[in-house]
């Protein structure tokens, strides 16, 4: 059930750069913007790249066994977590708080 593929694509609306899937396929999404100013949406993307894959590869795994509304709940839960001596409350996919490449954030 882990993602095996990768593809590379641009939006078409005006949203920012995304990742997501489809399937076993991690897709990569490139802002519509930056693709006609020729930048990279994602040029400081790389250290967080395994937590991303991970990440995406829960939701396959969630989908594939409870379904997609299940699966797609995984980004709307919320925890608090400290940091830096200061407690933030985000979703459990914000990957700047994950301490580990799980792309979950645990606190």
């Amino acid at each position: 059930m882990p993602i095996n593929d990768f593809a590379l694509a641009c939006a078409i609306d005006n949203s920012p750069g995304y990742f997501t899937y489809d399937g076993q396929t991690m897709l990569i999404i490139q802002s519509a913007q930056d693709a006609k100013a020729l930048r990279s949406s994602f040029s400081r993307i790389e250290p967080f790249m395994d937590a991303l894959v991970s990440h995406e590869a829960i939701h396959v795994a969630i989908k594939k066994l409870e379904g997609d509304d299940a699966s797609e709940s995984l980004d709307d839960i919320e925890v608090i977590v400290e940091y830096n001596g200061r407690r933030f409350q985000v979703t459990l996919n914000n990957i700047l708080f994950a301490r580990d490449d799980s792309g979950l954030v645990i606190p």
